[in-house]
């Protein structure tokens, strides 16, 4: 998926439910990539990946949710700035930051590493 800024029609959101999800930077360090989902949420599945490409950067992902974001037990790539909760199922593995409002971010088991600028 190229860089950009990617939005869910209202009232949609956004799944990584059956294949991974790869983001490719064509050779440019600084690009960027950003998820809007206003008024809904992020859910990942377990086992899936966010996957990196040709230079990008985890620091350069953006997940902005409007309520919850859930990630299985996986590998996920990006920062998430929910409206209200993020869970991170047991297993999970972050390379990002994982950022609320208002509610719990809930953690089991789970390995969350800054990203690299």
């Amino acid at each position: 998926m190229a860089p950009g800024l990617y939005k869910a029609p209202a009232p949609g959101s956004f799944a990584i439910s059956n294949v991974d999800l790869t983001l490719g930077a064509r050779g440019n360090s600084s690009a960027a990539w950003i998820f809007q989902m206003p008024s809904s949420t992020l859910t990942v599945g377990s086992g899936l990946q966010v996957i990196l490409i040709n230079g990008a950067k985890a620091s350069n992902v953006f997940w902005q949710v409007g309520s919850s974001a859930t990630v299985g037990g996986t590998l996920f790539r990006g920062n998430i700035l929910a409206s209200a909760s993020i869970t991170l199922q047991t297993g999970a593995a972050v390379d990002g930051r994982v950022l609320t409002q208002v509610a719990a971010v809930t953690l089991v088991t789970n390995t969350v590493t800054k990203p690299l600028p």
